[in-house]
């Protein structure tokens, strides 16, 4: 361009007109490019032949056209000095804090410094990305957007001296990291071409001199410098977002609900009964520009769920929700959003969280996220612990309460039962604790076999110290701090006549100042067998009398048992003539304190005697012969005794008889229940 430059001002001077030099202002170099100038000479002198009229001779005409300087430019359309490096744009094309996704619009002015009149400047994009990204509009009324958005241009024709005003138009992509730059702005090219006659060469930003005979700086390039924006913003208690919370508030839902603020951290306390507590954090947006943040949750520990609402505790969703200025709305993928939060601006929001109220101690984050950049990278976080109100009650192990094991502890009639009872609080501040029991059902018999229940009502005494022992100064009700554990003592008397066995399970309640009450429903006690005192040492007493007339009940006892003969009956020595009857009297009581199962009286016929009769009566209630058995064969078969039959065929001296009540008709002797007696009379004839 230097030497075009340089030969266009030659020419200029050999027509004999001013020469212009191109300007970088838009100023036209001069006449146009192609322009034919002529020129025709004349002498005139006095003709020597006479006259008085001066003669003229013209000269022949001489043609000259003006030669073409290409020159153009492309200026900043505020007039800031171009021809800079990438890193050094001017303010206003400096643009900063950008969010993925905007559009970013920059002026310039292509101007034609040349005399060529149509010139064509096609329009390219230099910088860091895609082509597809920037686009160029005619900017007409310089309002520094399109004229018409629909109608991009790459190239624009300029008038000898004119100029174009136009935009670019910066798509910025969604992928652009936080604090990325990018510089775009506009490169000409100026294809070669011929004006009447005049030819003129290619030219673009970087090899067209706008100065003649001066190389254009830095690419003669205008950069339009990029900045992504980098948000910042914290997340904390409420009123305290920079996560050094102090004081306490009430869940703005539940009254008997505090909450303290610890830090980054807040801790509610709850009461029994319910199943949330709602915080409330707030946000500031720290960064330069408005901004929205997206809330998600984190590090759920013992959670059910946690929601997000607006600081009034309205829903989130779809529908947008202004409240204090701010937008709560949710985004495409159904996540809470808190929108146009200004810079330095603050914005509340309640977490409300479900608890799983198994444990004392259940937890979550939340975390926010702007959406002004691409990446996922969270801004902040804040705790939330939420503090169960929580007791274990149960037997004592090594290892803490457990409502699940059952000491079940043997235990004799007329002795005290003992369980020992555990409580551990594993809530967060002390609580007292009282303690109840539903009564111990036991089965007693009374001196004539009868049976019934007997309720017995259970003690507590404190064992603070789980030594088994109610030590000076253990007292209830029983007070623990917070994960503490102690210990009580719950004492039930057994009957002197409580049968052997194991009782219903008692419901055993622990119940506290806090409103927490813990049950173990699965305790029982189990009586041991045992039977009466006697010198026989048994728990069967059997006894044996001979019929005797006028003899009084009672007035005789055998004295290895204690049994007392029956009236008309004696443990003396009787008489009896050939071919008369001897009647005995067995009698049986079972002094266990349970049955005794397959009962029976046994007895053999006597020599020099034939059985007669045998009958059965249980506690004095004859025993109808269709409920009677009786076997010949030391039990191993027993036969009914049918239609009022009393007399096996075998009958002679000898034969041995076992005899037994058989009320369910299975050929299997009853069982004789606690205290109960059976007697056989059995009768036979002396030979």
């Amino acid at each position: 361009m230097f030497h075009s430059r340089t030969l266009a001002l030659m020419t200029a001077l050999t027509m004999g007109s001013a020469a212009a030099v191109p300007l970088a202002t838009g100023s036209s170099a001069g006449t146009s490019a192609g322009t034919t100038i002529t020129n025709t000479a004349a002498a005139g002198f006095d003709d020597p032949s006479g006259g008085a009229t001066p003669s003229t001779v013209t000269s022949n005409t001489v043609v000259s056209k003006v030669t073409a300087i290409a020159g153009f430019d492309i200026l900043y359309g505020d007039g800031s000095t171009d021809d800079v490096a990438s890193s050094n744009a001017p303010t206003n094309y400096n643009k900063t804090n950008v969010v993925p996704d905007d559009t970013v619009y920059s002026t310039y002015r292509v101007v034609n410094n040349g005399n060529i009149e149509n010139y064509v400047v096609n329009l390219t994009v230099t910088g860091s990305l895609p082509t597809t990204q920037v686009k160029y509009y005619l900017d007409a009324d310089r309002n520094g957007t399109p004229d018409d958005i629909n109608s991009p241009i790459t190239s624009v024709t300029l008038p000898n001296g004119g100029y174009v005003d136009i935009v670019q138009v910066v798509n910025v992509p969604t992928t652009l990291g936080r604090g990325t730059v990018v510089y775009e702005g506009p490169l000409g090219y100026a294809p070669g071409g011929t004006i009447n006659g005049v030819s003129y060469n290619t030219y673009n930003e970087s090899s067209n001199e706008n100065t003649p005979g001066t190389p254009a700086s830095n690419g003669d390039l205008q950069p339009t410098s990029i900045s992504i924006y980098a948000p910042t913003a914290v997340v904390g208690p409420n009123s305290y977002p920079d996560g050094n919370g102090t004081g306490t508030y009430t869940d703005p839902n539940t009254s008997s609900t505090n909450i303290v603020r610890q830090g980054d951290t807040q801790t509610a306390t709850v009461q029994p009964g319910t199943s949330t507590a709602a915080f409330i954090d707030t946000i500031k947006n720290t960064g330069a520009i408005s901004d929205s943040f997206v809330l998600s949750t984190s590090a759920y520990t013992n959670m059910t769920s946690v929601v997000f609402k607006t600081p009034s505790g309205a829903a989130i969703t779809s529908t947008p929700v202004v409240e204090n200025g701010i937008t709560y709305v949710t985004d495409s993928n159904g996540n809470p959003v808190v929108k146009n939060i200004p810079a330095g601006g603050t914005a509340n929001y309640q977490a409300i969280g479900t608890y799983d109220a198994r444990y004392s101690t259940t937890s979550f984050t939340v975390a926010i996220e702007s959406t002004s950049d691409s990446d996922s990278v969270t801004e902040d976080t804040t705790g939330h612990v939420i503090l169960v109100p929580h007791t274990l009650f149960g037997d004592q192990t090594n290892n803490g309460p457990d409502a699940t094991l059952n000491p079940n502890p043997n235990v004799n009639p007329g002795s005290t039962a003992t369980l020992l009872m555990q409580v551990k609080n594993t809530g967060g501040s002390s609580d007292t604790y009282s303690f109840t029991s539903t009564q111990v059902a036991f089965q007693v018999v009374d001196a004539s076999g009868n049976i019934t229940t007997q309720n017995v009502p259970v003690t507590y005494a404190a064992d603070t110290n789980c030594n088994g022992t109610t030590d000076v100064g253990e007292t209830l009700p029983l007070t623990l701090v917070s994960n503490a554990t102690g210990c009580v003592i719950a004492t039930a008397t057994v009957p002197a006549n409580a049968l052997k066995g194991q009782t219903p399970p008692l419901t055993q309640t622990m119940s506290s100042t806090g409103n927490i009450t813990a049950l173990d429903t699965n305790d029982t006690v189990n009586v041991t067998l045992t039977f009466t005192t006697t010198p026989s040492n048994k728990g069967v007493l059997v006894a044996k009398f001979t019929s005797k007339a006028g003899v009084s009940a009672g007035s005789e006892t055998e004295s290895n048992t204690g049994l007392t003969n029956p009236a008309n009956y004696t443990l003396s020595q009787t008489t009896a003539l050939p071919g008369g009857n001897i009647s005995y009297r067995i009698v049986a009581k079972n002094v266990y304190n349970t049955s005794v199962a397959k009962f029976f009286l046994q007895d053999s016929v006597p020599a020099d005697t034939t059985l007669q009769s045998y009958a059965l009566a249980q506690n004095n209630v004859l025993v109808a012969p269709a409920d009677t058995i009786f076997s010949v064969n030391n039990g191993t078969t027993w036969t009914s005794v049918l239609n009022g039959a009393s007399v096996n065929p075998s009958s002679a001296a000898g034969t041995t008889y076992l005899v037994a009540v058989d009320t369910d008709h299975n050929n299997v002797p009853d069982a004789l229940g606690p205290n109960q007696t059976l007697q056989l009379d059995f009768v036979v004839k002396v030979n």
